[in-house]
């Protein structure tokens, strides 16, 4: 595997633990019950935009919530899709200087 490629897998993994550890505080049930359940619910909109993508198809849909453990799932494969998007975003960015000086 390339560096490149390594890059990108950790920008995707990272979202998966991000996820994991929203996914984590919400089975807790910590979100409603404390200022910092507050704050986490803010945190978890600016660092998993599938949740704020989930939450926008579900309010479109107007589709209950089953099961929270599968809806963390799908919170987590868009982070993933998203976040190796921005990993390969930054992979080539980082690449264009390097090779636009060798011309």
């Amino acid at each position: 595997m390339s560096r490149d490629w390594r890059i990108i897998l950790r920008f995707a993994i990272l979202c998966l633990t991000i996820a994991a550890v929203f996914f984590l505080f919400d089975k807790t049930d910590f979100f409603a019950k404390s200022w910092a359940g507050i704050w986490m619910f803010w945190a978890s909109l600016a660092l998993c935009p599938g949740l704020f993508l989930f939450g926008w198809w579900m309010a479109i849909t107007e589709q209950p919530v089953q099961n929270v453990g599968l809806m963390w799932l799908v919170i987590g494969l868009i982070n993933f899709v998203l976040y190796g998007a921005i990993g390969a975003a930054y992979v080539g960015l980082r690449k264009r200087p390097q090779e636009s000086g060798t011309s």
